[in-house]
């Protein structure tokens, strides 16, 4: 059921992928690129960047397409309702299974760095009903929110980055052009699957105000491939490339190299912690409103608020499956090469490809008629 109250501009959009993306990805994005490549590493960065526009505009070409309807009705359109049944059903799965083992990564990174006394249950449980609690409220709060919320702690995080770079060594980036095309198709599957969230206006197209502009939706993964490269450099040109492999959360540990003289903050990873906090909740929200947007559609149910408390305890059930984080991130891996790459670039592939043949087709009834 849609009211006025449902309906979002596409600036608002863009500032809920936006935030969708930053997830635990910008902790080790500088670690995985280090381990992929020796050096050149913003360019395999670009090159990823540049297939999550090509996927930014798959999506927004599918909202253009059917404007008006929900994922799952497009899914029936395009692949026939059973298929759309069993497709839809593996998105539900695939964002509960992301969120569980996302969350389990926010606690341990809270754990260690803020909270060393509370349960990683605590943790992970808090964070999950707060995201919970959100997705209850639909996406004109959630876009509201995010309008309001993402600029100011972008800025603040992206100042904080900017201090780094007066005790960086930019030596640590050299040398530059010496990468093989090789290497950059080696490393841009994982510099894809950092742009995680991007599917969100898949869920959310419905409420656009103005369908037609969903493919400005490219501009969200523009914004935050700046974002990202910022981080990269900032991190590398600070403890190059040897030493960030080394490292857990190399995003972290940047922190402990910045001082701010003269001003009244004494730990500045505690404004930055605080920082993450909220990216994190923003990031969980619109996936746990997109698993009972897409579970509403399944079930027929004509009100997703009460199906987003059931997803409480799958998502915890799969946060606590990996034994550490060191097999967290493992299973993190595989999981977002695998199962988000099918659902972020193949179904909607799949489905776009369907419709505009459907619609050439149609097009061809009506001059043969």
């Amino acid at each position: 059921m849609q009211d006025n109250n449902d309906i979002i501009p596409i600036g608002q959009m863009i500032f809920i992928l936006m935030i969708a993306m930053v997830g635990a990805g910008i902790l080790t994005l500088p670690r995985d690129l280090a381990e992929i490549v020796p050096y050149d590493h913003w360019i395999v960065l670009l090159a990823g960047g540049l297939v999550a526009i090509v996927g930014a505009l798959i999506h927004g070409a599918i909202i253009r397409l059917k404007p008006r309807k929900q994922y799952f009705e497009i899914l029936c359109d395009a692949l026939t309702k059973p298929i759309a049944y069993i497709v839809g059903l593996t998105y539900v799965l695939y964002l509960v299974g992301f969120i569980g083992l996302l969350t389990r990564i926010f606690g341990e990174v809270i754990k260690v760095y803020l909270l060393t006394n509370t349960p990683l249950e605590v943790i992970t449980i808090s964070i999950l009903a707060a995201a919970i609690y959100s997705a209850r409220k639909g996406i004109e709060v959630l876009g509201r929110m995010m309008q309001f919320g993402f600029p100011s702690v972008v800025t603040t995080i992206v100042f904080i980055f900017a201090l780094s770079f007066t005790r960086s060594d930019f030596a640590n980036l050299l040398p530059v052009f010496e990468i093989t095309p090789a290497e950059i198709l080696k490393g841009t599957p994982t510099t894809i699957l950092s742009f995680i969230g991007i599917e969100m206006i898949l869920f959310f197209g419905v409420h656009l105000e103005q369908p037609k502009k969903a493919t400005k939706a490219y501009i969200a993964v523009v914004a935050i491939l700046l974002f990202y490269m910022l981080i990269v450099t900032a991190t590398l040109a600070q403890f190059g490339p040897i030493q960030v492999k080394s490292l857990l959360w190399p995003t972290l540990d940047l922190f402990d190299t910045i001082e701010l003289p003269g001003l009244f903050i004494e730990n500045i990873q505690v404004v930055v912690m605080s920082l993450w906090v909220l990216t994190i909740f923003s990031t969980t929200a619109p996936m746990f409103l997109a698993a009972t947007v897409m579970t509403e559609s399944l079930t027929g149910s004509k009100d997703h608020a009460y199906l987003a408390a059931p997803f409480l305890p799958l998502v915890y059930l799969v946060s606590i499956i990996p034994e550490n984080i060191s097999k967290t991130y493992e299973i993190m891996n595989i999981y977002t090469r695998y199962v988000a790459s099918a659902m972020i670039f193949v179904v909607p592939l799949i489905v776009l490809i369907s419709l505009v043949i459907q619609k050439k087709l149609r097009r061809e009834e009506k001059v043969n008629v």
